[in-house]
This record gives structure tokens, C-alpha cells and sequence, in this order.
């Protein structure tokens, strides 16, 4: 029988503001307080913020696992691909990203060859079949096809020769098991992208559109087809245009169209903070999604390391990862969802020029936590169906996957803190 928590006297973090409430945490669930109820347990987290857990839709691997591929060995320079690799793997990650608020994440794969992804999809489905307690750690929520049906010239720092043409039988030769629930098909092939994205889409699996050089025409086209969202949009390889020609490129329809979903990756380096501001203002809060794009380098001691035989570098600083020889084409990242939190709640809380606007003014903290959150966890769950099941607020009767945040400092420079991260009720990580 599950323990009845009491939360008692935080900053609740709900879709419209922030309330100074206690909650309690019942068979999974929150339950906002009424009258006098007996508990098992009562925290007292006088003066923190609780938030939806962060749900993280763009994430490759973190200390030295690498899920398209496997479990690097620095000495070597090798991947360990075997099952028990991929098995450790997937409980490190589960564990470790509790650290970071995460509640739920999906794995990402990179541009490879269609045994490789068969390889690795067999491995998540092996551990996904197995009922693994909830409780342990973050939930592994299924697979992300990011690389093999982009635009070749537009593949960044995965290698083309990697990448297939759109089409269903390809996807169908990768024998994902159902694991798939997200896919990126580049509209740039036209009608052969549209006629994968429909497939695609009757299958259940949410289209997200990355590495492409579409025209505004083409994304349009998409999204009658089902396309859903931007994959880091504005990051590297997504095309633009200043021509009126089409409707212009792909920065274009993204900023065009509302039903669209945009990615952002709020490490300052893959984005600047400037166009962040211009994004969110131009999309809106409610279509932004941060993610991580954090690869395996992330939480190791590495300083060069290959991958698909594309050269990768650390720079400097520590901060970010570069393909060798193009220092401008940054290789995933080295980003946390706690971290990406806590800058875009900065850049939020100060006044900051535009790239495209001329000025953004600062945010109060209530209004900029609404904001991040949405932006952490709300949106990601609206996205990819979560929602439904409860998942991404701090409302009555949602599901009680949360992070208990520290926060201190001042405006635009904010202190985050992840206190503790709790999952369907359970405290799965505390500082403490």
C-alpha cells in the first residue's frame, strides 16, 4: 500500500500561478488539502518551489552511454552494444536524471545504419517489456528517430551516409517493436515525406521535423500530413529564408503556424538567449519545448571522442561539444534539464535586447516559474499525448510526478536547486 505524503507549506507552481499551499500525495496522485487528513509522512518544504517533473523529449545519453550505439570504453575507443551494456545503461540513466528533476525521458538515436537502430530498438524493448517499478527512477517513455530521415545536406554533425530516403518500408526494416513514439521526417522530399508522416502518424508516433531545409510550402504540406513540431529549432541546420519565394523556409513556417510545436535547447550556446526571447515571444509560451539533446560525452571526463566517424571536441570551458574542424557545429550537448530551467528562468527575469525585437522587458519570478515550467514539462506532456494520463501540472488528481526546487538569488540570476524529485508519489531522489 502506497504512503499518503504530506507536502506542507511550499510555492506550488500551477498552470496559472504560484500558490502557497499544501498538498498531499495519495495512491499517485496530488490532492490539494481540505479539512483534516491523517498522513504517513509530512514534509516540511517551507519556501521551495514545487514544479511538474521535467519531461525531457530529446535526449541521446549521458555518462559515457550513447543509445544509438552503446557504452563507450574510453580506453579503447570502443562501444559495448551487449545486452547487459544497454540493461546497466538504462538503469544509470533512470536513476541519475532524477538528479536532474527529470520524471520521464525518451532516447534519441542518431543517424545510422538500419541494423544499428534495429540493434538498439531491440535493446529498449527488451527493457521496456519488463515491468520495472516506477518508483526506481525516471521512466524510460520509448524512442526517438531523430536522424535517419533528415536532409542529408543538413545532417550537422551526424554523417549522411547514414540517411535514407522517406519512405515506410525503410522505417519498417528497423523493427522498432513499438517502441518508436517520436520521428523526425525532413519535409524536403515532398510527397514521399508527406506519405511517411501519414503512415507515421496513423501508427501513433508523433512527426517532428529537424535537420531540413523545407520551404514554408513543404512544412505546410506537413503538417496536413500530421507533423507535429520543430526539432531544435533555429539550432544548426534548420533552413531559413529572407525570399518571398514559397512562403520562405523553414524558420519561416515555424514561426508561421501556431499548431506547431517548437524545441529549444536553453543551454545559451545552441541558441542565443536573444532569440530565445524572440521565439517564445513570437510562438507563445504554450508551444515551446525545452529539451537537453544531451549525448553520451555529458557526465564523463572526455575531451575528444568519435561517433559515426564524425570527429567531436570539448571546448574550452567544459560547456559544449564541437565537431572537429567546424567549431560552429556544436554536437549535442552537455545540457541538464535542471540547468536549462534554471538559464531560461534567468533569461526570463531580466530585460534583455532582441535579435528581431527591439526589447524584451523582465518577468516577475511568479510569471517567469508559469512560463518555465510549461516549457519544462507542461508541454512536452501536451505534445506527446502525457498529458492525458495526468502527467505535466501541478493540478487536483494530476499524476504526482514533481520537483521540489531551491531557489534563490535575484532576478536574472537565479540559483536552482533540485531538492528532491518524486515519481507517481514516491521521493525517487533527495538532495537530503
Amino acid at each position: 500500500m502506497m504512503k499518503t505524503v504530506l507536502l506542507k507549506n511550499g510555492f506550488l507552481v500551477t498552470p496559472r500561478r504560484v500558490i502557497r499551499s499544501d498538498i498531499a500525495l495519495r495512491n499517485g496522485r496530488i490532492e490539494f488539502i481540505s479539512g483534516q487528513t491523517a498522513f504517513d509522512e509530512v514534509m516540511d518544504i517551507s519556501g521551495k518551489y514545487v514544479v511538474p517533473g521535467f519531461v525531457d523529449i530529446h535526449f541521446h545519453g549521458y555518462n559515457l552511454f550513447e543509445f544509438t550505439i552503446g557504452l563507450y570504453d574510453p580506453k579503447t575507443g570502443t562501444y559495448d552494444s551487449s545486452p547487459a551494456a544497454y540493461q546497466q545503461s538504462f538503469d544509470m540513466l533512470s536513476r541519475k536524471l532524477t538528479e536532474f528533476g527529470v520524471t520521464g525521458f525518451y532516447l534519441s538515436t542518431w543517424a545510422a545504419p538500419i541494423e544499428t537502430l534495429k540493434l538498439c530498438y531491440s535493446r529498449l524493448a527488451e527493457y521496456m517489456s519488463k515491468a520495472a517499478d516506477a518508483s526506481a527512477g525516471a521512466r524510460l517513455l520509448g524512442g526517438v528517430l531523430e536522424g535517419t530521415f533528415i536532409n542529408p545536406d543538413m545532417a550537422g554533425a551526424m554523417n549522411p551516409d547514414s540517411v535514407f530516403e522517406p519512405a515506410p518500408h525503410v522505417f519498417e526494416r528497423i523493427e522498432d517493436r513499438g517502441t518508436i513514439k517520436l520521428a523526425n521526417v525532413a519535409p524536403d522530399a515532398g510527397r514521399s515525406s508527406c506519405e511517411l508522416t501519414e503512415y507515421l502518424t496513423d501508427r501513433g508516433i508523433i512527426v517532428g521535423a529537424g535537420h531540413t531545409n523545407a520551404t514554408c510550402r513543404q512544412v505546410a504540406d506537413a503538417i496536413k500530413a500530421g507533423l507535429k513540431y520543430s526539432i531544435h529549432f533555429t539550432n544548426g541546420p534548420t533552413g531559413g529564408s529572407y525570399k518571398p519565394f514559397d512562403g520562405g523556409g523553414t524558420i519561416e513556417a515555424v514561426l508561421q503556424f501556431d499548431e506547431l510545436y517548437a524545441e529549444q535547447i536553453c543551454d545559451g550556446f545552441h541558441v542565443n538567449p536573444a532569440y530565445v526571447r524572440d521565439i517564445v515571444k513570437r510562438k507563445g509560451v504554450d508551444k515551446i519545448v525545452g529539451v537537453t539533446d544531451c549525448t553520451f560525452v555529458a557526465g564523463s571526463n572526455l575531451k575528444q571522442f568519435t561517433v559515426a566517424g564524425v570527429n567531436g571536441a570539448v571546448s574550452d570551458d567544459g560547456c559544449y561539444f564541437y565537431v572537429v574542424g567546424k567549431p560552429n557545429t556544436l554536437f549535442s550537448s552537455n545540457l541538464t534539464m535542471n540547468r536549462g530551467f534554471a538559464n531560461l528562468l534567468n533569461w526570463f527575469t531580466t530585460d534583455m535586447q532582441g535579435i528581431w525585437n527591439r526589447r524584451h522587458e523582465a518577468m516577475d519570478l511568479e510569471k517567469a516559474l508559469v512560463a518555465t515550467a510549461k516549457i519544462f514539462s507542461t508541454n512536452a506532456c501536451k505534445l506527446t499525448g502525457l498529458e492525458k494520463k495526468g502527467c505535466g501540472s501541478v493540478v487536483d488528481g494530476a499524476k504526482a510526478d514533481l520537483c521540489v526546487l531551491d531557489i534563490t538569488g535575484s532576478p536574472g540570476n537565479y540559483k536552482v536547486t533540485v531538492e528532491s524529485t518524486i515519481i507517481n508519489g514516491n521521493m525517487v531522489y533527495s538532495a537530503k
